[in-house]
């Protein structure tokens, strides 16, 4: 059944898996992490991190989006989680106007409060990170998501289908989307790409860093990034919760979902560790796995720049 167990991610899979069969699994699962484990608010490195990728979206913007300045751009992303730290990045970026959509409302004032004052008091370091002055947030805390619109340009519609959102076709320049792919089932995952290939205008541009990794190693540091490739899907699934759901697809399966969504790959980077490939011919695979090449199976991030196919 579960090879290579250790207690720590396993706990917590069966946490989440307990979590999750709860009528409000979300806000227990909120909760837990912030009043228990005591992981929320992210750290500071982790809010340097996303500051680091918002910047990177935005080159990609500058490379292959629309040539209107980024601040006449309407900029998109699903899955937007709790403290909006890429957003809010972006709107000190100089970012005007953006829509954001999740499937449940999770965006949680307080910890968008922490982003709002970690911009602040970090305002110098990240303007040396980014080499050009950034937008003052304010010292005032929001105490809804309503509040965002008005003070950073920020539209959060939440519950909203991101394989169907009813926004306008050809309204949004710049899509942007981070650690969010890796959770979405396979079933939904071409769905909500061509939804995005929808919202697109002709000359508008998507940008996505996908996250390959069992998600479990980061909670338990003997565990091998690839140590979910070694499952069968029934076993998988008795350890993959909604609350923290893992698809398990590589980088191919990416490539041909953007494909079949009509999104043609402009750019495209991959994370590969030189001791990926040891580490895989250590393990055990599942049969399904072992028809990918290895090489493909190492890849541990993927970070994708697309444009919509011309009609």
């Amino acid at each position: 059944m579960l090879k290579g167990l250790t207690i720590r991610w396993l706990a917590k899979a069966i946490l989440q898996k307990g979590l999750s069969a709860l009528p409000a699994a979300e806000s227990a699962n909120y909760v837990f992490q912030r009043r228990v484990a005591r992981s929320l608010p992210a750290s500071e490195a982790a809010f340097r991190r996303k500051f680091g990728r918002a910047l990177g979206h935005l080159e990609a913007y500058a490379e292959h989006g629309p040539s209107r300045p980024v601040g006449e751009a309407v900029v998109y992303e699903f899955g937007a989680g709790w403290d909006l730290a890429i957003q809010l990045s972006y709107w000190s970026l100089g970012v005007d106007r953006q829509i954001l959509v999740d499937i449940r409302p999770n965006l949680r004032p307080e910890l968008v409060n922490v982003t709002i004052e970690r911009l602040a008091r970090l305002r110098g370091e990240l303007e040396e990170k980014a080499g050009r002055t950034l937008r003052e947030p304010g010292v005032s805390s929001i105490g809804s998501a309503a509040e965002l619109e008005d003070r950073y340009g920020i539209a959060y519609l939440a519950p909203c289908d991101a394989r169907a959102t009813a926004l306008d076709a050809g309204s949004v320049d710049f899509i942007s989307s981070t650690n969010t792919l890796e959770h979405i089932p396979e079933n939904d995952l071409v769905p909500i790409l061509a939804e995005c290939r929808r919202l697109l205008r002709p000359d508008g541009a998507m940008s996505s860093r996908i996250d390959l990794r069992d998600h479990f190693c980061d909670v338990d540091a003997r565990l091998s990034p690839y140590n979910f490739l070694r499952y069968s899907d029934r076993t998988w699934r008795l350890v993959n919760s909604k609350l923290g759901y893992q698809n398990r697809l590589r980088r191919p399966d990416y490539v041909r979902a953007f494909a079949e969504a009509e999104l043609s790959i402009v750019e495209e980077n991959v994370t590969r560790p030189e001791e990926g490939l040891a580490a895989l011919r250590a393990l055990d695979l599942d049969p399904h796995f072992r028809s990918y090449p290895l090489e493909e199976l190492a890849v541990q991030a993927l970070v994708v720049v697309a444009r919509p196919r011309a009609a």
